[in-house]
């Protein structure tokens, strides 16, 4: 089975989708995307979701399937099945993420996760070594001796955390999973970019530390966390947003580019805002960007090309859509790179 070196978790909306779709074969098959689905249709059939991931995980690589903000708790493992069922019949290798919390409540309904390629245990903390002992346990006697199964260790959204404590607490749980005989790969996750841009001030000299790499590289530093690998939630918050009318925002126009170990935030004025050029302003924002030497250059992949697009006079606005799209085409594109080449 393949090991990945990164695991990004997707909001599963547009951008995100197109982003995993415009990938380059040569960083696409060294990750393992996780596709955090937001809303099911009614009924056990998902063509909406089925064609969603044919057209943006593909058939040549796997994709992790969560399906827990879908629904209000534990997700049943039978439903969890069933949807993977329906991507795998269509051709998408579809790998079920089940959650610890909903294993433990149904230690015997993982047998349904048998006719899978793999599969991936998504844990938050609060989840004792005894439990999710009893889980590993679980799902290996519902998969089989041989079925590969990747563990997340997944550090949610990281808000004001230290990385040096924030590693130093997670380090016990990294080393003895990264010497666990059942598994695969441990995946040591976070996000830490943060709910909105309020705050930020308008212009090029906004840079957020990414937190969740200093952690992995602090982990990576002790011999017996050597292994873990790195997993994130892109340019987005892992925390979800709740219900608001959209009439009654004001979005900032803004790039977030990621770089080797921050973001950079391009901002400009609320899109509403009288004067300010609204949509537009994205078109200035995208020429400031080409034009620093901070651009990763033509080519390098499909969000820096719609950067230098929208750089263009005469070119279109975009939209909040395709804005998150370009974010983390980049993001994902010089992630995977630079974790492949050593950089970070």
């Amino acid at each position: 089975m393949a090991n990945f070196v990164y695991v990004p978790f997707l909001r599963w909306k547009k951008g995100e989708q197109d982003a995993l779709r415009y990938l380059k074969e040569a960083d696409r098959e060294h990750m393992l995307p996780v596709s955090d689905v937001l809303e099911l249709e009614q009924g056990r059939k998902q063509p909406k979701l089925v064609a969603q991931m044919i057209k943006s995980a593909g058939e040549a690589y796997p994709i992790g399937v969560d399906l827990s903000d879908s629904f209000d708790g534990p997700v049943p493992h039978d439903d969890l099945a069933d949807v993977c069922g329906q991507l795998v019949q269509a051709g998408v290798q579809a790998w079920p993420v089940v959650r610890a919390r909903a294993a433990l409540a149904d230690l015997p309904g993982l047998s349904h996760l048998k006719p899978f390629a793999a599969i991936v245990i998504r844990v938050r903390e609060g989840v004792t070594f005894n439990e999710l002992d009893a889980v590993l346990d679980g799902v290996r006697k519902a998969g089989g001796k041989a079925k590969p199964i990747y563990l997340v260790l997944d550090m949610h959204a990281m808000g004001n955390a230290e990385p040096a404590e924030k590693a130093a607490s997670v380090q016990k749980a990294v080393a003895r999973y990264c010497a666990h005989p059942s598994l695969t790969q441990v995946v040591i996750a976070g996000g830490s970019f943060p709910m909105t841009l309020a705050g930020m001030k308008q212009g090029i000299n906004n840079y957020l530390d990414r937190k969740e790499l200093e952690v992995w590289q602090t982990l990576r530093a002790n011999a017996e966390c050597r292994s873990v690998v790195f997993g994130d939630y892109c340019v987005t918050n892992p925390e979800p947003l709740e219900d608001i009318d959209p009439t009654k925002i004001n979005p900032s126009a803004a790039i977030r580019y990621t770089l080797d170990t921050q973001w950079w935030v391009i901002r400009g004025a609320g899109t509403r805002s009288a004067g300010k050029g609204g949509m537009g302003q994205y078109n200035h924002l995208s020429d400031i960007l080409v034009n620093h030497p901070d651009y990763s250059g033509v080519g390098y992949s499909y969000g820096d090309d719609r950067y230098h697009y929208h750089a263009q006079p005469g070119s279109k606005t975009g939209n909040l859509m395709t804005w998150r799209r370009d974010a983390t085409s980049h993001h994902l594109t010089l992630t995977v790179r630079t974790i492949l080449a050593g950089v970070v």
